[in-house]
């Protein structure tokens, strides 16, 4: 395991597009020049809107989707470079659930069957030790040895969403992504889950990239928080500075939306308006349409990242600690409005 605090996935510039139909379409433009960093350890939740581009990035990420540009680099190197061996010990170590815990897992196959599928295609230990750590990455996510030789569909939401963490577990990875692995189950059932991560990451030091539009599950389980617009990241930083203090109106927009429960606070907001199609997106600020804090500016000129900090008029120090590696792509931040 790389040591804690150490840098363990950097993405750099990267965009991922798909075909449109016909051959003279306008390919579609998922993720646009986006850049983050995991260290070891950590978890980095990735909010936004559906469409936002969110599972196209984390997909790309751990190859699943081809990407047009830019680098994703696990433990400093270059994913896109490395041949099929390497590739394959990279892969072991980046591990995927996915949303739909029941399409994932097959119908056809045990519990057992199909914790010992990756430790049999990465040749994880010997052959005779495999049922083993099948067994114990069951009771990792705690769930009972019995239950090897049951199948999905004998299962609730919440147990396969397990044996799917566990299935991500058994090849001992650095980083897992998650991508929406809590959408289809119940709030008491998201708060085990997240329970569960929480303590993987403490006990076993794994690093989590986990997409969600659930801005309260996120604030609880990340240290850091990417906000995800039309394909763009338009703010990111330290969790609590962030939901503290959101610096672009789509993340406080965002943060409006969720509902809280005290009479005292006010009722929800909900953003008005819907994204642009990334086949077609606007110029300048790719929130513009829908800003209600939009300047003259903002359709014509795209904004640059800028750190967020003099403006919220904190003591020096104080504001140094709150907002450190906080960034925001607004033009309310930039220095030549």
């Amino acid at each position: 395991m790389t040591p804690h605090g150490q840098m363990l996935l950097e993405v750099r510039d990267l965009v991922v597009s798909y075909p449109a139909r016909g051959s003279a379409g306008k390919p579609l433009a998922a993720v646009r020049s986006v850049s983050l960093n995991i260290e070891n350890g950590s978890i980095f939740g990735l909010v936004g809107e559906s469409g936002s581009g969110k599972s196209s990035l984390a997909h790309a990420i751990i190859q699943l989707t081809p990407y047009r540009s830019g680098q994703v680099l696990f433990r400093g190197q270059d994913l896109a470079s490395l041949k099929k061996p390497q590739l394959g010990a990279a892969r072991r170590q980046m591990q995927f659930v996915f949303q739909d815990s029941l399409a994932a897992l097959s119908p056809r196959r045990s519990i057992e069957q199909t914790l010992l599928e990756p430790l049999n295609h990465f040749r994880v230990g010997a052959p005779a030790s495999r049922a083993k750590k099948a067994a114990a990455a069951l009771e990792t996510v705690e769930l009972d040895a019995d239950m090897l030789h049951r199948y999905p569909q004998e299962l609730s939401g919440g147990q396969r969403q397990r044996v799917a963490l566990a299935r991500a577990l058994v090849t001992e990875p650095e980083l897992i992504i998650a991508d929406e692995p809590l959408s289809s189950l119940d709030a008491p059932v998201q708060a085990r889950i997240v329970d569960l991560m929480l303590k993987l990451r403490a006990e076993l030091g794994i690093a989590f990239l986990f997409v969600s539009h659930d801005l309260s599950t996120v604030r609880r389980l990340a240290d850091k928080v990417g906000v995800m617009y039309l394909g763009k990241i338009v703010e990111s930083g330290k969790t609590e500075s962030l939901f503290q203090q959101p610096a672009h109106p789509y993340t406080k927009s965002l943060l409006a939306a969720v509902p809280v429960a005290d009479p005292a606070h006010p009722a929800p907001s909900v953003l008005t308006g819907e994204p642009p199609s990334p086949l077609t997106p606007p110029a300048g600020c790719v929130f513009h349409m829908r800003c209600p804090e939009k300047m003259e500016r903002c359709p014509s000129i795209e904004p640059i990242e800028v750190a967020v900090g003099k403006q919220y008029g904190a003591p020096e120090n104080e504001r140094e600690l709150k907002t450190a590696g906080h960034r925001v792509r607004c033009h309310l931040w930039d220095d030549t409005k």
